[in-house]
């Protein structure tokens, strides 16, 4: 294990519940594949990489397995990317940013854990439909390269 400075970001569909229970399940299937699909290529367009799925959510980091000078920023306009294109795909999305150590695994997992990983689970969870809270780890290694 490795002790690295990483930018978390957690996404997460709004409203799937409904969107389940209204719908085939072969829509449903279709429109969160997309989803996953398109924030997955949001995310590694940026230099990120995917951490896992979980239900209706994604987990990513920058900065895993390397790192650059600017991962937070990266972080971000991979986040805004994500939000600017979610009203084209019908859906919309929560989203939470945090910076800060993580231990990364050097296996073929690179699962992170740590502070900035729960800090920005939590801002997603607080954020409003189609909002971007950033904690103050990513703030501050953005250096106000972007406006929110």
């Amino acid at each position: 294990m490795e002790r690295k400075l990483a930018t978390v970001v957690f996404i997460d569909l709004v409203d799937s519940t409904a969107l389940v229970t209204a719908s085939d399940p072969e829509i449903v299937r279709r429109r969160l594949d997309r989803f996953f699909d398109h924030v997955s290529r949001c995310i590694e367009a940026h230099g990120g990489i995917v951490e896992k799925y979980a239900g209706d959510a994604v987990m990513a980091a920058f900065g895993i397995p390397r790192a650059h000078e600017d991962d937070a920023e990266r972080a971000l306009r991979a986040a805004l990317a994500i939000q600017d294109s979610m009203a084209e795909l019908g859906l919309a999305a929560r989203v939470g940013v945090e910076a800060g150590e993580v231990v990364a695994d050097e296996t073929d997992s690179t699962f992170a854990t740590g502070e900035a990983v729960n800090v920005a689970a939590r801002l997603q969870q607080a954020a409003e439909p189609g909002q971007v809270l950033v904690g103050p780890g990513a703030h501050r290694l953005a250096h106000g390269a972007i406006e929110l």
